[in-house]
């Protein structure tokens, strides 16, 4: 007898990156991981069918883990670095893949190999609506994330649903200018990525070392500014250095303009700090806090908390399983 949807008791989150691909198996009445698969290449830049059959093995390579059988499975949600279209099934950018992934479709031949409904999203839109669902935003309807680290990406979700836009492209929050002119990258100039992203954390300690600013962060890299990296820097400002507290002052002034305008726009409930950088902790939060409430409107700011992350590296696999819920098993 088959098995209605209603009743399967498993889904299959998978995150894929740049370098890697990774997958795990959820159960839905407990909502923890009972397998997760080896971590596989995705080979980026082999093509889109090679990267499809990593996802496709990571997902059965879970499901062996896991100990569960295919006709278990509600379905399938993957999470993608880049401009997804959900509805289609297509990454319309992807820049770290080979042709930056320009218009190509990834939830058919998946889902064709698998023999399972398969849903895609923003990585970052996913790794938010994984904290909605199964982190720190439990129990709150509007909800925004950042994730900082190599880039800056975010996830707005509004109402218990993820804000997509027009073609899926809503919510980076990485692009907003902060600093008109400033510091650019891989985003326009000032925009908040080229403010507050690993690089520009580094870059903002190896200036004040070298205008020969009284620091222990020269002597720890020994004078390597290449060295340097934002744990590093967390390590001498919690040991009380001034120049590394300075630094993450500055950074945190930066993501706390922005959040006060995030706050201004969509009167969030509650925003979630995750990523590399975010663990720093109070050295990064502290300052973002300061900004955002002095400079959010008062009487939407006090609405809304600011809490680091809950879900680690495990967000974009619970986003992806979060999703194929919402699509498919009634919740919200």
């Amino acid at each position: 007898m088959a098995v209605s949807a209603q009743e399967k008791p498993y889904v299959i989150g998978v995150d894929l990156g740049g370098t890697n691909v990774r997958a795990a198996v959820i159960k839905r009445e407990t909502e923890e991981i009972v397998g997760r698969g080896d971590n596989l290449p995705s080979y980026a830049m082999d093509g889109v069918a090679q990267t499809c059959g990593q996802i496709v093995l990571a997902a059965e390579n879970a499901l062996e883990k896991a100990g569960v059988s295919r006709d278990q499975v509600l379905g399938v949600g993957v999470a993608v670095p880049g401009h997804v279209k959900a509805k289609e099934g297509m990454v319309l950018w992807a820049p770290n893949f080979k042709d930056q992934w320009k218009g190509v479709q990834i939830s058919q031949p998946v889902q064709d190999a698998l023999n399972l409904p398969v849903f895609l999203g923003n990585d970052a839109n996913l790794a938010a609506l994984g904290e909605y669902a199964f982190g720190a935003g439990r129990g709150v309807r509007h909800l925004i994330m950042i994730t900082l680290g190599t880039g800056i990406g975010g996830g707005i979700i509004i109402d218990g649903k993820l804000l997509e836009g027009a073609d899926g492209g809503a919510g980076e929050v990485g692009h907003v200018i902060v600093n008109a002119g400033g510091r650019g990258g891989n985003t326009s100039f000032g925009a908040i990525e080229g403010e507050a992203q690993i690089s520009a954390i580094v870059e903002r300690a190896a200036r004040k070392i070298q205008e020969g600013r009284k620091t222990v962060l020269g002597t720890l890299v020994d004078f390597d500014r290449f060295l340097l990296t934002p744990a590093i820097i967390a390590q001498a400002a919690g040991a009380g250095d001034e120049v590394a507290i300075e630094v993450f002052e500055e950074t945190g002034y930066y993501l706390g303009v922005t959040l006060a305008s995030l706050i201004n726009l969509f009167n969030p409930q509650m925003i979630v700090i995750g990523g590399g950088v975010a663990q720093a902790g109070e050295l990064i939060l502290d300052p973002i806090r300061r900004t955002t409430y002095a400079c959010a409107i008062r009487s939407l700011s006090r609405s809304c908390t600011i809490v680091p992350a809950e879900l680690g590296d495990n967000a974009g696999i619970l986003g992806g399983a979060a999703l194929v819920l919402q699509q498919l098993g009634g919740a919200e």
